[in-house]
């Protein structure tokens, strides 16, 4: 049975199989919401740098991050709100510093690929402690 919705019944189909297939890929009208609010955090250059700072270099303190991104403190606070608003960044309490993190799920998987296209492989400091080769590298 085709899954058209009763809207868009009566409408000219020509292939009514690829028309059911392409309805039903969009179904959960949530999920599909929540994903494009996710390529919208990414497809701006500020925030793209915020989360990609803090998936390869862990959690970090709004001042930190500022330091990494090139902004100021407020434009990070800013930034890690609407962030932290769209479930992409959680914050956690360090004595008085407040640290964010990559949340997971959707936004984790895409700055994994991204970061396979813009970061280069590196040697990262805070993952190893010194200049020796038994620090890891981020490799694509």
């Amino acid at each position: 049975m085709h899954k058209v919705p009763a809207t868009r019944q009566g409408l000219r189909v020509i292939d009514p199989d690829q028309v059911c297939d392409a309805t039903a890929v969009l179904a959960d009208s949530d999920q599909l919401q929540h994903s494009a609010t996710v390529l919208d955090a990414l497809g701006e250059v500020n925030r793209l740098s915020i989360l990609l700072a803090l998936h390869h270099a862990g959690d970090l303190c709004v001042s930190d991050l500022a330091v990494a991104v090139g902004m100021s403190d407020s434009a990070v606070s800013h930034a890690l709100r609407l962030l932290r608003a769209h479930g992409m960044v959680t914050a956690h309490r360090e004595g008085r510093l407040v640290r964010y993190r990559i949340a997971g799920g959707l936004a984790r998987r895409l700055l994994e690929v991204v970061s396979e296209e813009v970061v280069r492989p590196m040697r990262l400091h805070a993952h190893g402690g010194t200049d020796h080769e038994d620090r890891p590298v981020v490799s694509q």
